[in-house]
């Protein structure tokens, strides 16, 4: 996909993406905050609506959050301590040497990934930290068996071929990109959500594999997948147990 097909993937959704994505548990941004010598400055990349980069103003004093899509910009959190930028991962107008934590939270898939390196080493203090977080597949596993399997095929057979090129890399984690660095461990952690069936199916719209379906006229696929989905659901105001495993790669640059 090109950034300008990426551009207007997002322009088109970024009410919805803020609606219905999941958020990131408050314990993540801890777990990014006690890698870092100093707490002053985190710059979140491709931030989207800022669901992450709120929650980093819980534990750093000053959160600069960037996206290149002025519509996710647009629909982003407000914070008092976060301040929100419409500029790409690649031209960042930080400062030399000025950020104790950059990361890129679902969003390094989209970049030029060696421009960011080179743009992360940059910006970041001797010591700082650079951190790729994912979270993955959603799991469904702890519903029923007929629920989770028609889940994994709707996903894997009936959708996955429309997902754009750079998906497998949030799928495998980002250990499918280059990573030049002394990795560091992040602690596991979860996304978990009770949901209702609308829940998950404004979730399921909003990928970008559910846009291209219907763009390439597979509007059935996608439409009789969901309707096999809600009636293995049971009472659609029924909420479930979804959860979605965060990953991570770290490394202290300088």
């Amino acid at each position: 996909m090109s950034k300008a097909a990426e551009n207007r993937h997002f322009e088109a959704g970024g009410d919805n993406y803020a609606k219905h994505r999941p958020t990131y548990p408050i314990a993540i941004a801890q777990a990014l905050a006690a890698l870092c010598a100093r707490t002053d400055n985190a710059l979140d990349v491709g931030c989207g609506t800022g669901q992450l980069s709120v929650l980093l103003a819980s534990q750093f004093t000053q959160v600069t959050a960037t996206d290149p899509s002025e519509a996710q910009i647009a629909n982003a959190t407000a914070h008092p301590n976060v301040t929100y930028r419409t500029e790409p991962a690649e031209q960042m107008r930080s400062a030399d040497g000025s950020v104790d934590l950059v990361v890129a939270a679902q969003a390094a898939h989209w970049f030029d990934i060696d421009r960011f390196y080179k743009e992360a080493r940059r910006v970041a203090r001797p010591g700082g930290v650079l951190v790729l977080v994912s979270y993955g597949v959603p799991q469904l596993d702890n519903i029923n068996d007929t629920l989770c399997n028609r889940f994994k095929r709707f996903y894997w057979q009936d959708v996955h071929h429309h997902w754009p090129p750079g998906r497998e890399h949030v799928e495998q984690g980002y250990r499918s990109l280059p990573f030049p660095f002394d990795e560091q461990a992040l602690p596991p952690l979860t996304i978990e959500r009770q949901w209702s069936f609308a829940e998950l199916e404004g979730y399921i719209r909003t990928w970008s594999a559910s846009k291209r379906a219907i763009a390439a006229g597979e509007t059935a696929v996608l439409e009789v997948g969901l309707t096999h989905l809600k009636s293995l659901w049971g009472d659609p105001a029924t909420q479930q147990n979804i959860s979605w495993p965060i990953v991570g790669r770290v490394a202290i640059l300088g």
